[in-house]
């Protein structure tokens, strides 16, 4: 395939974030990749936040703006730019958040690795901090080592001055989708996101369903981009309860996906025993609150009701 000639769709999400989103679209219309067209979905924000990106977005031929009218979460927002997007052709779905700022370049090295495996992988590359610009956030996780679902982290604390120390190209275990780019060859196999997801361990499904499709999972250092961490949620407080409930959730709901019965059963105990006792470690230190410790609490009542009928994820947190 002509990397010239390959039409890639970048799909990206807006709710309420405008001045991310314009500068995340700045952005990428400075790519110096040629086919490329973008998708910018508004996932239900106030009318007034639509008006007022609307009327500040760049003319751009490339550039398509999708009102939903509600919120319908990421994984909502997200498969519709792909429905969209299949229905109007592309070879190339990139998927990336709006609170980012991509290197001109990125898109050709993503396309260029992609077909460098014939387009049988999901490639993401190099994330920086949004602000301390010369420091990873991450750039993967290694195949998991201590049991199932344990992905580890190249990139200590998230923030880890780039010295040349990952300039390699490697297979990783886990990738994220704060940007990756999925060849269609990949999509026909794995499909849409999953909509047992909301926000919250959709790109862990997402991958994990492609390596059972024997899809490789693609680091390359040559595409990089800069991203403002957890600004969508909780103003990025890792230990808020909002996010506390969703991650937990997400994760047993992960574990009855891909894990066998006895080790979705260790991973459910381990999760409630050790868990609450490392929160309740925190909180005596003071370092986190009985709010954070309930919020766990809920995630896991309302996981044992979920894992019955495996419902759609509406969305629903009782800490919004």
């Amino acid at each position: 395939m002509n990397l010239s000639k390959s039409q890639t769709v970048v799909i990206t999400l807006n709710y309420n974030q405008n001045q991310y989103t314009l500068d995340c679209i700045k952005s990428l219309l400075e790519s110096n990749y040629s086919n490329f067209s973008i998708y910018l979905i508004d996932n239900g924000s106030t009318q007034a936040n639509f008006e007022e990106l609307q009327n500040n977005l760049p003319e751009n031929p490339k550039l398509k703006l999708i009102r939903i009218n509600e919120n319908v979460g990421y994984v909502g927002g997200v498969n519709h730019g792909i429905q969209l997007a299949q229905q109007n052709g592309t070879d190339y779905f990139l998927i990336m958040n709006n609170d980012t700022i991509i290197e001109s370049d990125a898109i050709s090295a993503l396309v260029n690795t992609a077909q460098s495996h014939k387009n049988n992988v999901i490639v993401s590359g190099k994330v920086y901090n949004y602000d301390e610009k010369d420091t990873l956030q991450t750039i993967g996780n290694a195949k998991s080592t201590k049991g199932p679902l344990d992905f580890p982290a190249y990139v200590k604390n998230r923030r880890e001055k780039d010295i040349g120390q990952y300039d390699q190209e490697m297979e990783m275990g886990m990738l994220d989708d704060i940007f990756w780019l999925i060849p269609k060859l990949v999509f026909d196999k794995v499909g849409y996101y999953s909509d047992y997801f909301f926000l919250y361990g959709e790109q862990n499904d997402y991958a994990l369903r492609a390596v059972k499709a024997n899809v490789k999972l693609i680091y390359t250092p040559k595409a990089k981009l800069w991203h403002k961490e957890g600004a969508t949620t909780a103003e990025g407080v890792k230990e808020s309860p909002k996010i506390i409930y969703w991650r937990t959730f997400a994760s047993l709901k992960l574990s009855v996906l891909h894990l066998n019965e006895n080790e979705s059963k260790t991973f459910y105990y381990n999760l409630v025993i050790i868990r609450t006792i490392k929160k309740l470690i925190l909180i005596f230190r003071g370092k986190s609150s009985f709010q954070v410790l309930y919020a766990q609490f809920l995630a896991i009542k309302h996981f044992n009701y979920w894992k019955k009928i495996l419902y759609k994820d509406n969305g629903y947190n009782p800490f919004n």
